[in-house]
């Protein structure tokens, strides 16, 4: 098949999180299984770029933005989704495509799809990770009452009711999806691409001299870094050298805060910013802590994360009541805390600093769960399959 990932997030110059890493993974799998397949992104300049990164061919795009003062998120929405319906055109007269993969994040498909017509018509899907509406109704942004919630959703309801196919890397935001936008929770299939177990796996390499609590993904406020950190003070006068490792890009605001809150609390040295690391050297990171956390107060996927966190025989701590919760059972492949919790986390902190043996078995356990049920070898021919099914219906047509 010829597919085209189409994806603001790609690494390494737009990766912010999930979906940048799912798209990578996508691409780069469906490629070594013999699928061509290009990817459509955002460019970080104003020009076209086009390249080949390893076998996946990715075109970076510009938005409108020296074209149009842009001002608000959903003017972005609508006219970087312009833009791409314009990129997918041209590639599509070039190349004719078997099917597109969208994200329902930003609504990127939203012109493409109420641009189709039947003599244009490319099978497209769109996969959830984290739908609008489940972040206004479960963290509170945006606002329900704003005009980015009100717009928003009914964009996302439009791409996901105009899409030949939906599926979810969870249960968690197929259920929401289904429950808000009407859509049938019985043809929402969950698939992703699942961990590579031989990159992601224990390194041969020496702990960490001082206990250290590692955290991988968006340093934004919903990751609940604020309560980790506050969390690792607590603990940093009982553990002398305590350390939390922070690896990811974010919210520049809130970063110099968590600087400002461990040098307030005479602790300056605890708090250990990496900033981006590219993923193949994230299993040496997971090998040489003690720790793994990622205390989000709401993750719509089963948090890709944790499970490379899991297959390096790290412990996970995570929170209850989403996405993450899918993967994670507590007391068995790790732990789980209420979101926002800053008690019932130091105390999982605590347990998993001053237990080496507790950390060995659930890491352990973590690792045989990973290769049990979220291998990407698996995932990927699931995902294939997948993508067979949903052309199979329009094969033999003619496309513009």
């Amino acid at each position: 098949m010829r597919l085209a990932l189409v994806s603001q997030e790609y690494p390494p110059e737009t990766a912010h999180g999930g979906i940048g890493t799912q798209t990578y993974l996508k691409a780069h799998g469906l490629a070594s299984l013999g699928h061509e397949v290009h990817v459509i992104s955002h460019s970080t300049d104003n020009e076209k770029h086009e390249y080949d990164d390893g076998q996946v061919h990715v075109v970076r795009i510009p938005g409108f933005d020296e074209r149009l003062p842009i001002q608000t998120e959903l003017v972005r929405w609508l006219t970087y989704s312009a833009a791409v319906a314009g990129a997918i055109a041209e590639l599509h007269s070039r190349l004719p495509l078997d099917l597109l993969d969208f994200p329902e994040w930003g609504c990127e498909a939203y012109v493409h799809l109420l641009n189709r017509a039947e003599w244009n018509h490319i099978p497209t899907v769109i996969q959830l990770h984290g739908p609008l509406v489940m972040f206004a109704q479960a963290v509170g942004w945006p606002d329900v009452q704003s005009d980015l919630y009100r717009v928003g959703t009914a964009m996302e309801a439009t791409c996901l009711q105009l899409a030949d196919s939906v599926f979810s890397s969870s249960r968690c935001s197929a259920e929401w999806c289904a429950n808000h936008y009407g859509l049938d929770r019985q043809e929402i299939p969950v698939l992703h691409t699942g961990v590579d177990t031989c990159l992601f796996c224990r390194q041969d390499v020496t702990k960490e001299d001082r206990p250290t609590v590692l955290s991988v993904g968006s340093v934004e406020r919903n990751k609940g870094v604020e309560f980790l950190l506050a969390a690792c003070l607590r603990l940093a006068k009982e553990h002398p050298g305590l350390q939390l490792r922070i690896i990811g890009r974010g919210n520049e605001l809130l970063i110099e805060e968590l600087k400002l809150k461990a040098q307030s609390a005479g602790f300056g040295e605890l708090l250990d910013l990496q900033g981006y690391v590219d993923r193949r050297e994230l299993p040496r990171h997971f090998s040489r802590a003690h720790v793994f956390a990622s205390p989000s107060l709401y993750e719509g996927g089963p948090s890709f994360v944790c499970l490379e966190a899991m297959a390096c025989e790290l412990p996970v701590i995570a929170s209850d009541g989403s996405g993450t919760a899918e993967v994670v059972t507590s007391e068995q492949n790790g732990l789980l805390v209420p979101p926002g919790d800053i008690d019932a986390l130091e105390t999982a902190l605590r347990r998993l600093i001053s237990d080496k043996t507790l950390r060995r078995e659930i890491g352990a356990r973590g690792r045989e769960y990973v290769l049990r049920e979220a291998d990407s070898t698996t995932c990927l021919r699931r995902l294939e399959r997948y993508y067979k099914s949903v052309v199979a219906p329009f094969a033999g047509r003619a496309q513009g």
